[in-house]
């Protein structure tokens, strides 16, 4: 019996099924050589995985009305089918739930999966339901979103004679949603499928340029966008709808061509304090559009700038699909991975300039940090001090006690001596009782203690003993009262002592009151003193007491603070850390990505050694012409890989 051979025809399908098998092996062995901060940006270089495109931006900017007109859905079918998919929704809400996977259905039928199975879905409104049950199930946590959810459109929305386009669209929810939920959702989903997206639509409003703000752009994947630039497109919508686009189309002399409206984008998104790279800002990668009502209401009207600018609006439609289209082939997702060297390079750059600002910012605080720390133990030395010499004081309150009972006794020897010398008339007891009064004011005015642990412990504080004087002349009235009144009786100023023993006996009783007035003057001004040492003794306790918490308080916020600069110091190190593993990653990389090309070079040359052991063990004229021939297929293959 004859053996069976393969057909020409099947020989050489097998042989264009294994065109670039060599390449998937050199870039099996590039990515598996990668630090996962570069790999990210790469596809996984699967042959057998659909290319698609990943539609991303702000809610409520057109990006689902977007996707279906590049996906070939006509105005009116776009109404339909934008209706259907807000599940329910009213008009300005968001249609996108979870991350939607787009397709083509091949009959007038809708179809859903939603990880539980394809469903076949004839009416508008049954998907509808299907749709709005779905985002129930996603605010409720109860929808385990581990795949996009698949919706195909049935096939009577498109156009006639338009196949949209081959890829897979991909809507991801919008960046910042108002739902808790939904922003969890969108950053795993972006963080899933982004990397791997053949080309990633950016879509905000033309009006609301801010959308490319790093602020804004903060899902992983999406804000490093001008990493790789070649692998992202920005899309404006309601581009030509504000009255300045007009005024700029009106004023415009001679033609208008698309780049005068990218090169306006480009100066506007520069307004808005955007720095881009010199790749990202190539004006092909912008495409400011009008889509869905808001482009056929300004058709519509028919107006001059509608017909000035429908011209550039087709031609920058025209120009997206072929982006998308040369983006999602074999050789363009090589040409990515050729250009790893530039991702390498970039990363480079921003982790260093990233390290410069974090160490920059915690050198910052750690400089008033250590200051306040500082402030803070000098603080709490002079608190220290502060309270021990307020302790120090308290310790002499006995001392001074006794040094106020020993020097506040009011001697009056003098002043009693001296009645003895006294002439024999009122006139000179009265003028001794006048200076015993004065003297009494003064010696209470005066008295003082004079002692070294009093003058400190007192300091310059005083008891107010001029607000006291009054009851030091109380106390001398009193006691003088008895004989000014006897005196006063007299009706004669001169004594005579040969006669009546009055003038003795007046002066005897001078001398006691004298005696009795200081006695009890000293006794007030010693009580008044006491009190003050009372009063002192609780000033210097409150201080000793308000010094020592100070103290204590300051020394909490040195430690705190030094705690905070071993915080700041530690988080510097490991920023440091960090950037020198980053940098020797990186540099790992930027070898690896120099060594691609030999990877390349290598796997193609032993694919050549396997087609020429096949052409050796070839059977057949035939099936050896087929080899050669598949051998020049190889050479174009690699041709479309290694030139850009």
């Amino acid at each position: 019996m004859m053996e069976h051979l393969p057909t020409p025809a099947a020989h050489w399908a097998a042989l264009r099924s294994e065109k670039l098998e060599w390449a998937y092996r050199a870039y099996r062995r590039f990515i598996a050589e990668l630090s996962d901060d570069v790999s990210r940006h790469l596809k996984d270089g699967e042959s057998a995985r659909a290319p698609y495109v990943v539609v991303f931006g702000m809610t409520q900017v057109g990006k689902t009305t977007l996707l279906l007109e590049l996906m070939g859905l006509g105005i009116e079918a776009q109404a339909r089918v934008g209706k259907v998919l807000r599940g329910g929704r009213e008009t300005g809400k968001s249609a996108t739930a979870t991350t939607m996977e787009y397709r083509r259905s091949p009959d007038r039928d809708w179809r859903f999966d939603d990880g539980t199975g394809i469903r076949r879905i004839a009416g508008d409104d049954e998907m509808c339901v299907a749709l709005g049950e779905l985002r129930q199930r996603m605010s409720e946590r109860r929808l385990l979103a581990e795949a996009p959810v698949v919706v195909s459109i049935p096939e009577d929305c498109f156009e006639p004679g338009s196949d949209g386009l081959a890829t897979r669209m991909l809507d991801l929810p919008g960046d910042n949603p108002a739902d808790e939920v939904e922003r969890k959702h969108v950053e795993q989903m972006a963080a899933r499928y982004v990397p791997h997206a053949d080309l990633i639509l950016l879509v905000g409003r033309g009006d609301h340029l801010s959308f490319l703000n790093p602020e804004v752009l903060t899902l992983p994947s999406i804000e490093d966008w001008q990493y790789v630039p070649n692998r992202s497109r920005v899309i404006t919508t309601y581009s030509y709808t504000p009255e300045t686009v007009q005024k700029f189309a009106r004023d415009h002399d001679g033609e208008l061509r698309a780049e005068h409206f990218r090169a306006r984008l480009l100066e506007q998104i520069a307004t808005f304090g955007l720095t881009l790279s010199p790749d990202a800002a190539r004006p092909e990668r912008y495409f400011p559009l009008e889509i869905g009502q808001s482009w056929k209401a300004m058709l519509d009207e028919d107006s001059e700038i509608a017909q000035r600018v429908a011209p550039i609006v087709k031609e920058l439609k025209a120009r997206l699909h072929e982006d998308i289209r040369n983006s999602a082939t074999e050789a363009a997702r090589f040409r990515n991975a050729l250009d790893v060297h530039v991702v390498t390079r970039r990363k480079r750059e921003a982790r260093i300039k990233e390290g410069k600002t974090a160490r920059a910012a915690l050198r910052a605080a750690i400089k008033p940090a250590e200051t306040t720390a500082e402030q803070a133990l000098n603080g709490k030395q002079e608190a220290a001090r502060r309270a021990q010499a307020a302790k120090a004081l308290l310790a002499k309150r006995a001392a001074v006690e006794k040094e106020l009972a020993d020097a506040l006794v009011f001697d009056a020897t003098e002043h009693v001596e001296g009645v003895d010398s006294a002439r024999t008339n009122t006139s000179a007891l009265f003028s001794r009782i006048n200076d015993a009064s004065a003297w009494l004011r003064q010696r209470f005015l005066d008295a003082s203690p004079s002692g070294s642990d009093a003058r400190k412990f007192f300091g310059s504080s005083r008891p107010d003993l001029a607000a006291q004087a009054d009851k030091v002349k109380r106390i001398a009235d009193d006691e003088f009262s008895t004989l000014i009144a006897r005196m006063n009786g007299y009706s004669l100023d001169e004594y005579y002592p040969t006669w009546s023993n009055s003038f003795s006996d007046d002066k005897s009783r001078l001398k006691q009151d004298i005696q009795d007035a200081a006695e009890k003057t000293a006794a007030l001004s010693r009580n008044l003193w006491r009190k003050h040492v009372a009063k002192r003794v609780a000033e210097l306790e409150a201080e000793a007491t308000a010094a020592d918490s100070e103290a204590a308080s300051l020394e909490q916020i040195a430690r705190q603070q030094q705690r905070k600069c071993d915080k700041l110091r530690s988080q510097s190190a490991k920023v440091r850390e960090d950037l020198s593993h980053a940098l020797a990653r990186l540099k790992g990389d930027k070898e690896t990505a120099a060594r691609f090309g030999t990877m390349l070079d290598e796997e193609y040359l032993a694919e050549l050694r396997q087609r020429r052991v096949r052409l050796a063990a070839a059977k057949q004229p035939a099936d050896a012409l087929l080899t050669l021939l598949s051998v020049a297929d190889l050479g174009e293959e690699r041709k479309k890989i290694t030139l850009s």
